[in-house]
């Protein structure tokens, strides 16, 4: 089995445990835990309606356009670009390699992508307890940031 967690109807994030016993918890205040079997194509953005039978879900409809890099860039506030650029954290270090990758070859990011959207979830998710590097103020963040939102 896998967990999602569910805040406001949608998937913010999801875990493993491939050992009995193991407790996951999710970073993401509010977020509620749901077991889905390995093989389920449930994602993060994905809708999930709690129906009497259990969670239903479904694939989010709304295809988000690709992002230039530029638009990608103005989508994180000045203070956000700052903690990226100086972060240490492996995981953020390999967005903003991504993102100098698109600049140098002029590429969009797609948003769609689980990548993109997993990148966006960690830079939301606290550092403490984990896993997550807290450069964002909230996981309301990660959907304007994939909407290119200008900040």
């Amino acid at each position: 089995m896998k967990t999602v967690f569910v805040l406001n109807g949608v998937v913010v994030t999801k875990a493993s445990a491939h050992q009995e016993g193991v407790e996951i918890a999710c970073a993401i205040p509010g977020a509620a835990a749901v077991d889905v079997p390995d093989d389920s194509p449930v994602d993060v953005g994905w809708l999930c309606q709690i129906e009497s039978e259990g969670p239903v879900f479904s694939a989010p409809e709304v295809v988000l356009p690709l992002l230039t890099p530029m638009t990608l860039y103005m989508a994180f506030t000045p203070a956000e670009r700052i903690a990226i650029k100086a972060s240490k954290d492996p995981q953020v270090m390999e967005f903003w390699d991504m993102y100098q990758l698109s600049v140098t070859l002029n590429k969009p990011t797609d948003p769609n992508l689980v990548s993109v959207r997993e990148a966006l979830a960690y830079l939301a998710a606290p550092v403490s307890p984990g896993p997550g590097a807290g450069i964002l103020a909230s996981a309301a963040r990660v959907e304007q940031i994939r909407q290119g939102i200008a900040q």
